[in-house]
Formats: C-alpha cells, sequence, structure tokens
C-alpha cells in the first residue's frame, strides 16, 4: 500500500511552490488559502501531504486558524499525525466540511484535546455578475477620512461572525485604505462597505462586507458587492469568491441574486484551552 508522506514549509513561499497546483484544481474551493499563501511573510505551519509523488492534500496556519484543503482520510490522518507530533496545540481549524470532521476525529484521538464549533460558512464563485437595481448613492474607494467609521464597522462585523481573532481596528483598515483594497457605498457619507484581499492566480476574495442596521434592506451592500465584483472582473480577474455565514440566509439570498454560486461548505471549530 502506497504511504502518504507529509513535507513540512519553512515559509509561505516554498509551500506554494509545491501547494499551488494541487490548490488551483478547485481554485475557489482553496482561495482562502491561497490568498494567505500569496500574501503571508511567515507561517506557523505549512505542510504538504504526497501519495505517489503527488500533492494530494494542504494545510496552512499563518497567524490564525489551521486553514485545510480537501484530503482523503489517509492524508488527513498522516497530517495529523506529522502535525500532533510537532505542535502541543492549535488555536482552531477551519475546512471543508467532511475533512474538517475527519481531522477533528484524528486530533481528538491523538491529543485529547476537545473543540467547540464556531461557523458554517460557504464559499461562493462569480464569473459574470447580474446587476442589482441600483439604490441611491455612488460606489467609490475608501479614503482615510473614512477609517474611523469603517474602523467601527469591521469591529461589528467581527462581533456578529462571532469570531475568535482581536477586532480588526483602525489600523487593519488603515492598511486596507493604503492598499486601495477597500471600498463603500456612498449616499450622503458610507452606508456600506466591503474589501478584496487575497489574490490567487485567477481569482480573488471579497470580504468585510458590512452595512450597519440603519441602512440596511435598501440595497446598499447588493450594489457595493456587485460594482466591486465587477471592477476586479474589469481589471482581469476570472472569478471573485466570497464566504457566507450559513446561519444568515438573508446575505446568501443577495449574493445568488449577484450570480455567485455556491462552491463548497466550511466548517471552523477553536480548541478549547
Amino acid at each position: 500500500m502506497t504511504e502518504f508522506v507529509v513535507t513540512r514549509h519553512p515559509d509561505a513561499q516554498m509551500f506554494l511552490s509545491r501547494a499551488q497546483g494541487f490548490l488551483t484544481e478547485r481554485e475557489a474551493e482553496n482561495v482562502l488559502m491561497l490568498g494567505v499563501a500569496s500574501s503571508a511573510t511567515e507561517a506557523e505551519h505549512a505542510l504538504t501531504v504526497d501519495r505517489d509523488g503527488v500533492c494530494v492534500m494542504a494545510a496552512l496556519q499563518s497567524g490564525a486558524n489551521l486553514i485545510l484543503s480537501r484530503g482523503q482520510p489517509g492524508a488527513v490522518e498522516a497530517l495529523v499525525q506529522q502535525l500532533s507530533a510537532a505542535t502541543p496545540s492549535l488555536p482552531g481549524v477551519t475546512g471543508p466540511a467532511r475533512t474538517t470532521a475527519n481531522f477533528l476525529d484524528n486530533w481528538h484521538a491523538r491529543t485529547g484535546h476537545e473543540t467547540r464549533f464556531q461557523m458554517h460558512s460557504r464559499v461562493h464563485e462569480l464569473t459574470e455578475l447580474i446587476p442589482p437595481r441600483q439604490p441611491p448613492g455612488v460606489f467609490r474607494r475608501a479614503a482615510m477620512s473614512d477609517v474611523e467609521a469603517l474602523a467601527r464597522w469591521a469591529d461589528a462585523l467581527n462581533i456578529e461572525l462571532r469570531s475568535e481573532d482581536p477586532p480588526p481596528g483602525e489600523e487593519s483598515v488603515r492598511r486596507r485604505i493604503g492598499l486601495g483594497r477597500m471600498y463603500v457605498w456612498d449616499n450622503g457619507g458610507p452606508v456600506s462597505m466591503a474589501a478584496c484581499d487575497g489574490p490567487t492566480p485567477r481569482g480573488i476574495r471579497i470580504n468585510f462586507v458590512y452595512t450597519p442596521p440603519e441602512h440596511r434592506a435598501r440595497g446598499y451592500a447588493s450594489a457595493c458587492v456587485a460594482d466591486l465584483s465587477q471592477l476586479l472582473l474589469d481589471e482581469g480577474r476570472k472569478f471573485c469568491a466570497l464566504f457566507t455565514d450559513l446561519a444568515n440566509p438573508v446575505s446568501n439570498r443577495l449574493y445568488a441574486r449577484l450570480g455567485y454560486r455556491p462552491i463548497c461548505d466550511f466548517d471552523e471549530y477553536v480548541f478549547v484551552p
């Protein structure tokens, strides 16, 4: 029987040189891992699993939860064996639902560590936009004068998503604005926001989508995400991807109406200290 071989890479770029071909076979599904790896300067864990000299699974942790790709049970078992021997604990794990469940079963059997469910999410892909009805206002790139308001919104989004990560705060928003990655729908001032992050060979991920409660149900988020998506496609991206919380049916319907189609369900768990 052919064995699975796990390789630990010294940094994200060496990891990408081995894993990118495998990950881009399902590029939209792996948009988070590819995007994180493309911009990471260092990684706590960067591992690939080979079988017969071919990469069949990947795992990456760079500053947050361990991100998993899809993987066969044997590959998951080999990964857990290698990883649990190298590290006593992990903050959390996220990945395709079935693979994540398999990983956690193996991890618990080896370490005894308990986990707490965090979120069911779904990654969606857009290749052609269905334009929504335009509400009052205009789409524009966020400016430094928007930092204070957008930082409050980013922190509120963090709470709504029940994230275990620290609130993004002003520094994160200021950096995204400086890079030209944050946009707003403006109707007498910002009323909704969206950002893009983590470019992949053919696509890019949209994130930081948020409309404060007093401005919801007016079409601002649809318009903001739609215009950002079209802008990115016009710039040469073959697809845009985004994650939705499956506990929020409103956002899932919103993106479906824009032409986003579901690709894969992800589960996120955090480890109990």
